[in-house]
């Protein structure tokens, strides 16, 4: 039998544990607060707020001083705001009533089978200052370059709900989107990403963004949890965000890069002015980059006229090759997968940069005179 902790006041929900293969020890909410009755954890604890209906104050440091121990909690309700801050604390498993035998089993199969936890890998978020600056098109090419370029798995998330073009950039068809992820996001786990994202040729894990926009809106909260189990479960997600959409702009706290997307265009200018502000003032200056893309040397409106506008340096430039951009959408083909290409390149140079990878050496064949000249020296 699995040995987990419990903190509960259902006699119902031990017994079931029991059932389902679980040899639970009983414990108090006090307990939580450095008792030494918990200080060699379990592998799981389950932990039941029905009649409380709030996360313990001590949960969060258990979880801190033990990070091997996975937390279900039981509630009423998969209330967004409660299921928030339990995540937050550090709990991996929510559980509403009605509890089933079986719901349990498949609840208690994912704390002990689950790998041990990692250290968070990185959120990179892509945000244009205007439609049409060429966001999606660096979001995919950068995840894909991350994708050749580390050994990490690249999670790429659509978050224009209902109208991104993400896989038309990648040539995928993807069965489920970010809606489904959000109305399961109670079942947020390794298995949960697996069965939801769809892998590309680039060898790219892509969440879509559908076809279907919910008349309400994005919640924050599930939304928020959605993007902190990515970051926790993905070596790099990139983000392709939305500008006019609140909810998005909000849950960034787990972005380690924002790049706002502008380019020489007077519209495009001020409205990246404005984004880039609201979101130093958020985040803190040090995670927003400008980047502009399409650079043309010939412009009226030159590289010290964008930092002015965009109240910071131009980390990143890209040069304009429309034609290129057009066919490698048509194609469903990334640009970076074209080696000979002058925008591939330079995309694949800033998806390193951002993500601190260092560039490959190759290494060159010498010649014999080569060898020869070596040797005398």
């Amino acid at each position: 039998m699995t040995p987990i902790a419990i903190i509960s006041g259902d006699e119902r929900l031990v017994e079931q544990l029991r059932a389902c293969g679980a040899d639970p020890a009983r414990f108090a909410p006090s307990d939580l607060d450095g008792s030494p009755r918990l200080r060699q954890a379990p592998p799981a604890l389950v932990l039941d707020i029905r009649r409380s209906g709030e996360v313990p104050a001590g949960l969060s440091a258990f979880c801190r001083q033990h990070p091997a121990c996975r937390v279900a909690v039981v509630m009423t309700t998969l209330d967004p705001a409660l299921m928030l801050e339990a995540m937050r604390a550090g709990v991996t498993e929510c559980i509403a009533e009605p509890i089933t035998g079986q719901v349990l089993e498949q609840a208690l199969q994912r704390l002990v089978t689950l790998e041990p936890p990692t250290t968070a890998g990185q959120v990179i978020a892509f945000i244009g200052a205007k439609g049409g600056v060429g966001t999606t098109t660096l979001a995919v090419n950068t995840a894909t370059a991350l994708a050749r370029a580390t050994k990490a798995e690249v999670l790429l998330i659509d978050l224009h709900v209902g109208h991104g073009d993400a896989a038309l950039y990648l040539g995928a068809e993807p069965r489920f989107s970010v809606s489904d992820a959000l109305a399961n996001v109670h079942k947020v786990d390794a298995s949960f990403f697996a069965g939801l994202v769809e892998r590309s040729v680039p060898g790219v894990s892509l969440l879509s963004s559908g076809t279907d926009q919910s008349p309400n809106g994005t919640d924050e909260g599930r939304l928020r949890q959605l993007l902190d189990a990515a970051g926790r479960m993905y070596g790099v997600t990139v983000l392709d965000v939305p500008r006019f959409d609140p909810a998005s702009l909000n849950t960034l706290d787990a972005a380690t890069t924002i790049v706002v997307v502008t380019t020489q265009e007077l519209a495009s200018l001020r409205s990246a002015s404005h984004v880039a502000e609201t979101l130093r003032q958020r985040y803190g200056s040090s995670r927003v980059k400008v980047l502009l893309n399409r650079v043309d040397r010939e412009s009226m409106i030159a590289q010290g006229d964008v930092e002015r506008a965009a109240g910071g340096p131009v980390a990143h430039r890209i040069p304009s090759d429309y034609r290129a951009a057009v066919e490698a959408l048509n194609a469903g083909r990334p640009l970076v997968l074209d080696g000979d290409s002058r925008i591939g390149a330079s995309m694949s140079a800033v998806a390193r940069d951002l993500a601190g990878v260092a560039k490959e050496r190759t290494k060159k064949q010498t010649g014999m005179l080569t060898r020869f000249v070596l040797r005398r020296a």
